[in-house]
Protein backbone atom coordinates (compact mmCIF):
# COMPACT_ATOMS: atom_id res chain seq x y z
CA UNK A 1 0.00 0.00 0.00
CA UNK A 2 2.87 2.36 0.80
CA UNK A 3 4.31 1.76 -2.65
CA UNK A 4 0.97 2.58 -4.28
CA UNK A 5 0.61 5.70 -2.15
CA UNK A 6 4.01 7.08 -3.15
CA UNK A 7 3.24 6.30 -6.79
CA UNK A 8 0.05 8.33 -6.56
CA UNK A 9 2.07 11.13 -4.99
CA UNK A 10 4.57 11.15 -7.87
CA UNK A 11 1.80 11.09 -10.47
CA UNK A 12 -0.19 13.84 -8.73
CA UNK A 13 2.90 16.05 -8.46
CA UNK A 14 3.73 15.64 -12.15
CA UNK A 15 0.10 16.34 -13.08
CA UNK A 16 0.09 19.48 -10.93
CA UNK A 17 3.20 20.91 -12.58
CA UNK A 18 1.93 20.00 -16.06
CA UNK A 19 -1.33 21.78 -15.26
CA UNK A 20 0.41 24.90 -13.99
CA UNK A 21 2.81 25.20 -16.96
CA UNK A 22 0.38 27.20 -19.14
CA UNK A 23 -0.59 29.60 -16.31
CA UNK A 24 3.13 30.05 -15.59
CA UNK A 25 3.72 31.07 -19.21
CA UNK A 26 0.87 33.59 -18.98
CA UNK A 27 2.28 34.93 -15.73
CA UNK A 28 5.66 35.69 -17.32
CA UNK A 29 4.24 37.31 -20.49
CA UNK A 30 3.76 41.04 -20.92
CA UNK A 31 0.49 42.72 -21.94
CA UNK A 32 1.23 42.09 -25.63
CA UNK A 33 1.75 38.36 -25.13
CA UNK A 34 5.52 38.65 -25.56
CA UNK A 35 8.42 38.54 -23.14
CA UNK A 36 10.47 41.33 -21.55
CA UNK A 37 13.28 38.87 -20.89
CA UNK A 38 15.31 36.32 -22.82
CA UNK A 39 13.40 33.03 -22.39
CA UNK A 40 16.53 31.00 -23.21
CA UNK A 41 18.10 32.59 -20.15
CA UNK A 42 15.26 31.19 -18.03
CA UNK A 43 15.65 27.71 -19.54
CA UNK A 44 19.43 27.80 -19.01
CA UNK A 45 19.22 28.70 -15.33
CA UNK A 46 16.40 26.21 -14.85
CA UNK A 47 18.75 23.47 -16.10
CA UNK A 48 21.44 24.83 -13.78
CA UNK A 49 19.09 24.60 -10.79
CA UNK A 50 18.15 21.02 -11.71
CA UNK A 51 21.82 20.06 -11.95
CA UNK A 52 22.56 21.65 -8.56
CA UNK A 53 19.68 19.72 -6.94
CA UNK A 54 20.73 16.44 -8.58
CA UNK A 55 24.38 16.80 -7.53
CA UNK A 56 23.43 17.82 -3.97
CA UNK A 57 21.12 14.79 -3.73
CA UNK A 58 23.92 12.49 -4.91
CA UNK A 59 26.36 13.88 -2.32
CA UNK A 60 23.91 13.80 0.59
CA UNK A 61 21.97 10.57 0.01
CA UNK A 62 24.33 8.27 -1.89
CA UNK A 63 27.61 6.64 -0.96
CA UNK A 64 30.59 7.18 -3.29
CA UNK A 65 30.45 3.47 -4.21
CA UNK A 66 26.95 4.02 -5.67
CA UNK A 67 28.11 6.86 -7.89
CA UNK A 68 30.02 4.94 -10.53
CA UNK A 69 30.57 7.51 -13.28
CA UNK A 70 31.19 6.06 -16.73
CA UNK A 71 31.89 7.97 -19.93
CA UNK A 72 29.51 5.74 -21.88
CA UNK A 73 26.64 6.56 -19.52
CA UNK A 74 27.33 10.27 -19.84
CA UNK A 75 27.54 10.23 -23.63
CA UNK A 76 24.29 8.34 -24.17
CA UNK A 77 22.38 11.15 -22.44
CA UNK A 78 23.61 13.48 -25.19
CA UNK A 79 21.03 11.86 -27.46
CA UNK A 80 17.87 13.09 -25.66
CA UNK A 81 19.62 16.41 -25.00
CA UNK A 82 20.28 16.92 -28.71
CA UNK A 83 16.84 15.61 -29.73
CA UNK A 84 15.02 18.14 -27.55
CA UNK A 85 17.46 20.84 -28.73
CA UNK A 86 16.56 19.99 -32.33
CA UNK A 87 12.84 19.93 -31.51
CA UNK A 88 12.93 23.40 -29.95
CA UNK A 89 14.82 24.91 -32.88
CA UNK A 90 12.75 23.18 -35.55
CA UNK A 91 9.61 24.56 -33.91
CA UNK A 92 10.60 28.06 -35.07
CA UNK A 93 11.05 26.77 -38.62
CA UNK A 94 7.70 24.95 -38.53
CA UNK A 95 5.87 28.09 -37.42
CA UNK A 96 7.11 29.83 -40.56
CA UNK A 97 5.08 27.35 -42.63
CA UNK A 98 1.93 27.09 -40.50
CA UNK A 99 -0.03 28.95 -37.89
CA UNK A 100 0.30 28.15 -34.19
CA UNK A 101 -3.09 26.39 -34.10
CA UNK A 102 -2.03 23.92 -36.80
CA UNK A 103 1.28 23.41 -34.98
CA UNK A 104 -0.47 22.52 -31.70
CA UNK A 105 -2.95 20.27 -33.50
CA UNK A 106 -0.24 18.24 -35.26
CA UNK A 107 1.86 18.03 -32.09
CA UNK A 108 -0.86 15.83 -30.63
CA UNK A 109 0.17 13.05 -33.01
CA UNK A 110 3.13 12.50 -30.69
CA UNK A 111 0.68 10.67 -28.42
CA UNK A 112 0.32 7.69 -30.71
CA UNK A 113 3.97 8.08 -31.80
CA UNK A 114 5.11 7.48 -28.21
CA UNK A 115 3.02 4.30 -28.07
CA UNK A 116 4.36 3.03 -31.40
CA UNK A 117 7.99 3.73 -30.45
CA UNK A 118 7.46 2.10 -27.05
CA UNK A 119 6.30 -1.08 -28.77
CA UNK A 120 9.04 -1.01 -31.43
CA UNK A 121 12.03 0.14 -29.36
CA UNK A 122 11.17 -0.97 -25.84
CA UNK A 123 9.28 -4.14 -26.83
CA UNK A 124 6.44 -2.99 -24.57
CA UNK A 125 3.35 -5.20 -25.01
CA UNK A 126 0.06 -3.32 -25.29
CA UNK A 127 -3.38 -4.86 -25.21
CA UNK A 128 -6.45 -3.78 -27.16
CA UNK A 129 -7.81 -1.54 -24.39
CA UNK A 130 -4.49 0.28 -24.07
CA UNK A 131 -4.46 1.01 -27.81
CA UNK A 132 -8.07 2.20 -27.59
CA UNK A 133 -7.11 4.51 -24.72
CA UNK A 134 -4.18 5.92 -26.72
CA UNK A 135 -6.38 6.64 -29.74
CA UNK A 136 -9.07 8.26 -27.58
CA UNK A 137 -6.44 10.35 -25.84
CA UNK A 138 -5.14 11.65 -29.17
CA UNK A 139 -8.69 12.27 -30.44
CA UNK A 140 -9.55 14.18 -27.26
CA UNK A 141 -6.41 16.32 -27.48
CA UNK A 142 -7.02 17.09 -31.16
CA UNK A 143 -10.68 17.78 -30.55
CA UNK A 144 -9.69 20.32 -27.91
CA UNK A 145 -7.46 22.11 -30.42
CA UNK A 146 -10.22 22.01 -33.06
CA UNK A 147 -12.70 23.53 -30.61
CA UNK A 148 -10.72 26.77 -30.85
CA UNK A 149 -10.52 26.70 -34.65
CA UNK A 150 -11.71 29.83 -36.37
CA UNK A 151 -13.76 29.74 -39.56
CA UNK A 152 -10.79 30.38 -41.84
CA UNK A 153 -9.25 27.07 -40.75
CA UNK A 154 -5.55 26.23 -40.55
CA UNK A 155 -2.62 27.44 -42.63
CA UNK A 156 0.05 24.85 -43.44
CA UNK A 157 2.18 23.80 -46.43
CA UNK A 158 4.04 20.65 -47.48
CA UNK A 159 7.38 21.76 -46.05
CA UNK A 160 5.68 22.51 -42.75
CA UNK A 161 4.24 18.98 -42.66
CA UNK A 162 7.70 17.51 -43.25
CA UNK A 163 9.23 19.59 -40.46
CA UNK A 164 6.37 18.61 -38.15
CA UNK A 165 7.06 14.94 -38.85
CA UNK A 166 10.62 15.41 -37.63
CA UNK A 167 9.45 17.40 -34.59
CA UNK A 168 6.91 14.74 -33.60
CA UNK A 169 9.53 12.00 -33.94
CA UNK A 170 11.92 14.07 -31.81
CA UNK A 171 9.29 14.68 -29.13
CA UNK A 172 8.23 11.03 -28.97
CA UNK A 173 11.67 9.53 -29.54
CA UNK A 174 13.35 11.74 -26.94
CA UNK A 175 10.99 10.57 -24.21
CA UNK A 176 11.12 6.91 -25.21
CA UNK A 177 14.92 6.93 -25.49
CA UNK A 178 15.28 8.64 -22.10
CA UNK A 179 13.05 5.97 -20.57
CA UNK A 180 15.17 3.28 -22.20
CA UNK A 181 18.53 4.53 -20.91
CA UNK A 182 17.15 5.26 -17.44
CA UNK A 183 15.41 1.92 -17.02
CA UNK A 184 18.34 -0.01 -18.50
CA UNK A 185 20.12 0.62 -15.20
CA UNK A 186 17.32 0.66 -12.64
CA UNK A 187 19.83 0.26 -9.80
CA UNK A 188 21.72 3.40 -10.89
CA UNK A 189 20.67 6.44 -8.79
CA UNK A 190 18.14 8.57 -10.64
CA UNK A 191 19.85 11.79 -9.61
CA UNK A 192 23.13 10.59 -11.10
CA UNK A 193 21.31 9.92 -14.36
CA UNK A 194 19.67 13.34 -14.07
CA UNK A 195 23.09 14.93 -13.61
CA UNK A 196 24.20 13.51 -16.96
CA UNK A 197 21.00 14.71 -18.63
CA UNK A 198 21.09 18.20 -17.12
CA UNK A 199 24.74 18.77 -18.05
CA UNK A 200 23.74 18.26 -21.67
CA UNK A 201 20.66 20.43 -21.08
CA UNK A 202 22.91 23.27 -19.89
CA UNK A 203 25.15 22.82 -22.92
CA UNK A 204 22.37 22.88 -25.52
CA UNK A 205 20.34 25.63 -23.83
CA UNK A 206 23.56 27.64 -23.56
CA UNK A 207 23.94 27.36 -27.33
CA UNK A 208 20.39 28.65 -27.89
CA UNK A 209 20.92 31.48 -25.39
CA UNK A 210 24.15 32.63 -27.02
CA UNK A 211 22.60 32.38 -30.50
CA UNK A 212 19.64 34.51 -29.44
CA UNK A 213 21.99 37.19 -28.10
CA UNK A 214 24.02 37.17 -31.33
CA UNK A 215 20.75 37.61 -33.24
CA UNK A 216 20.00 40.81 -31.36
CA UNK A 217 18.06 39.70 -28.27
CA UNK A 218 19.00 41.03 -24.85
CA UNK A 219 21.10 38.68 -22.74
CA UNK A 220 18.80 38.88 -19.71
CA UNK A 221 16.16 41.57 -20.07
CA UNK A 222 13.81 42.32 -17.22
CA UNK A 223 14.41 39.50 -14.76
CA UNK A 224 12.43 39.94 -11.57
CA UNK A 225 10.90 37.74 -8.91
CA UNK A 226 8.36 36.26 -11.34
CA UNK A 227 11.08 35.15 -13.76
CA UNK A 228 13.19 33.70 -10.94
CA UNK A 229 10.13 31.86 -9.66
CA UNK A 230 9.54 30.46 -13.16
CA UNK A 231 13.14 29.14 -13.21
CA UNK A 232 12.50 27.25 -9.97
CA UNK A 233 9.11 26.09 -11.25
CA UNK A 234 10.54 24.64 -14.46
CA UNK A 235 13.35 23.01 -12.47
CA UNK A 236 10.95 21.21 -10.13
CA UNK A 237 8.74 20.31 -13.09
CA UNK A 238 11.70 18.74 -14.89
CA UNK A 239 12.72 16.77 -11.82
CA UNK A 240 9.18 15.41 -11.45
CA UNK A 241 9.14 14.32 -15.10
CA UNK A 242 12.42 12.42 -14.67
CA UNK A 243 10.79 10.40 -11.89
CA UNK A 244 7.81 9.64 -14.12
CA UNK A 245 10.00 8.51 -17.03
CA UNK A 246 12.09 6.15 -14.92
CA UNK A 247 9.37 4.84 -12.65
CA UNK A 248 6.43 4.67 -15.07
CA UNK A 249 7.60 5.41 -18.63
CA UNK A 250 6.95 7.70 -21.59
CA UNK A 251 3.36 6.56 -22.16
CA UNK A 252 2.38 7.53 -18.62
CA UNK A 253 4.02 10.91 -19.12
CA UNK A 254 1.94 11.35 -22.29
CA UNK A 255 -1.27 10.65 -20.38
CA UNK A 256 -0.27 13.13 -17.69
CA UNK A 257 0.48 15.83 -20.29
CA UNK A 258 -2.91 15.36 -21.96
CA UNK A 259 -4.91 14.98 -18.75
CA UNK A 260 -3.46 18.32 -17.69
CA UNK A 261 -5.52 19.92 -20.49
CA UNK A 262 -8.65 19.37 -18.40
CA UNK A 263 -7.16 20.78 -15.20
CA UNK A 264 -5.54 23.71 -17.00
CA UNK A 265 -8.96 24.66 -18.40
CA UNK A 266 -10.37 24.64 -14.87
CA UNK A 267 -7.50 26.85 -13.68
CA UNK A 268 -8.22 29.27 -16.53
CA UNK A 269 -11.88 29.42 -15.50
CA UNK A 270 -11.12 29.95 -11.82
CA UNK A 271 -8.25 32.44 -12.09
CA UNK A 272 -8.29 33.95 -15.59
CA UNK A 273 -12.08 34.27 -16.07
CA UNK A 274 -12.07 32.01 -19.12
CA UNK A 275 -15.16 30.18 -20.33
CA UNK A 276 -15.57 26.57 -21.47
CA UNK A 277 -17.72 25.74 -24.49
CA UNK A 278 -19.89 22.65 -24.85
CA UNK A 279 -17.46 21.25 -27.45
CA UNK A 280 -14.56 21.68 -25.02
CA UNK A 281 -16.57 19.86 -22.35
CA UNK A 282 -16.98 16.88 -24.68
CA UNK A 283 -13.20 16.77 -25.20
CA UNK A 284 -12.72 16.60 -21.44
CA UNK A 285 -15.09 13.63 -21.33
CA UNK A 286 -13.14 11.84 -24.09
CA UNK A 287 -9.81 12.47 -22.33
CA UNK A 288 -11.24 11.31 -18.99
CA UNK A 289 -12.54 8.09 -20.58
CA UNK A 290 -9.10 7.48 -22.13
CA UNK A 291 -7.38 7.93 -18.75
CA UNK A 292 -9.90 5.62 -17.06
CA UNK A 293 -9.43 2.93 -19.72
CA UNK A 294 -5.64 3.12 -19.44
CA UNK A 295 -5.36 3.22 -15.65
CA UNK A 296 -8.20 0.89 -14.63
CA UNK A 297 -9.77 -1.24 -17.37
CA UNK A 298 -6.56 -2.01 -19.31
CA UNK A 299 -4.88 -3.43 -16.19
CA UNK A 300 -7.60 -6.07 -15.90
CA UNK A 301 -7.95 -6.83 -19.61
CA UNK A 302 -6.38 -9.83 -21.29
CA UNK A 303 -6.29 -10.11 -25.05
CA UNK A 304 -8.35 -13.13 -26.18
CA UNK A 305 -6.19 -16.07 -27.17
CA UNK A 306 -5.97 -16.88 -30.85
CA UNK A 307 -7.61 -20.18 -31.82
CA UNK A 308 -5.25 -23.12 -32.15
CA UNK A 309 -4.66 -23.88 -35.83
CA UNK A 310 -4.64 -27.61 -35.04
CA UNK A 311 -7.84 -27.59 -33.06
CA UNK A 312 -10.94 -29.13 -34.57
CA UNK A 313 -14.29 -27.41 -34.68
Amino acid sequence: MAFKTIDVGFLATALFFNTMTAPMVKLTQNDDGGYDFNKWCVYFFSELIKLAVALAWCVIYHKPSQLNIETGDFMQYAVPGFVFFAQNNLSFLALQHMDSSAFQLLMNTRIISVALLSVLLLRKPMNTIEWLAIVLLMVGAMQYQLSGCEHEGYRIDAEGLLVMLVIVLCAAGGNVYTQRVMQKKMDQPLMLQNSYLYLWGIFFNGINWSRSVRNGDVAFGTVGSVQVFSMVFYAVYGLSISIILKRFGAITRTFINTAAIVLTALVDVLFFRASISVLEMTTFVVISIAVFLHTVIAKQFVNPALPDANSKV
